[in-house]
């Protein structure tokens, strides 16, 4: 709201207060499971130059563990997983930092995961080995495509090129490189039982064709 806007405290309030009530919400839909992100306190010293101190990374996570443990805690009231979805751009965009994560907030069983392993494949992980991995946290599912195709130009960052030019970029499902048979067929071996959220971000097709 207007209001809030050049408040900071003001406004965390009102969103840790929104994300609540989402909680809510989502309990009276029927549904046990809600996306979001993490916020992004330590992305901007994900690549920088000199090396960034380990502290700084320490301390955002350990406020991001303050932040989310009261809203873990609302959603667990709830019977709501939080599933977050892992992005560049966000704290938790891997493994590594989702498992950081789980430590500043002690393994809270409401802290679980939304897959999408077209973030996954653009920067060159094994998504298929990922589930293997993380199948007991992952509790939602975006069906999006994409692919990488190596340049001599740029690489994963894109060069702030378009995403039509970029050597990574998203397709519709179907024209890009993700695996989405043994994708399907690990979720089926560990039992998954959420929804498969198709996820169009196609930088060539408009959203009816794709």
């Amino acid at each position: 709201p207007p209001a809030y806007r050049r408040n900071p405290q003001a406004r965390q309030e009102w969103a840790i207060a929104a994300i609540k009530q989402a909680a809510q919400a989502s309990s009276r839909l029927g549904l046990n499971a809600h996306a979001t992100f993490s916020g992004a306190l330590a992305w901007p010293y994900f690549y920088p130059w000199p090396p960034r101190k380990e502290v700084m990374i320490q301390e955002a996570f350990k406020e991001l563990g303050r932040l989310w443990t009261p809203i873990l805690d609302c959603f667990d009231e709830h019977g709501v997983d939080v599933c977050y979805e892992l992005h560049p751009g966000e704290d938790l965009h891997d493994g590594v930092t989702f498992e950081r994560f789980l430590e500043v907030v002690n393994h809270h069983p409401r802290a679980n995961i939304l897959y999408d392993p077209s973030h996954m494949h653009l920067q060159q992980m094994d998504y298929l080995g990922f589930i293997d991995r993380y199948h007991a946290r992952i509790k939602a599912f975006h069906v999006k495509d994409a692919e990488f195709n190596t340049s001599s130009k740029s690489g994963v960052y894109g060069g702030y090129q378009s995403w039509a030019e970029r050597a990574g970029r998203f397709r519709s499902p179907g024209d890009g490189q993700i695996d989405f048979g043994g994708i399907f067929s690990k979720l089926a071996q560990y039992d998954y039982d959420g929804w498969a959220v198709l996820e169009w971000e196609c930088c060539l097709k408009d959203g009816e064709t794709g």
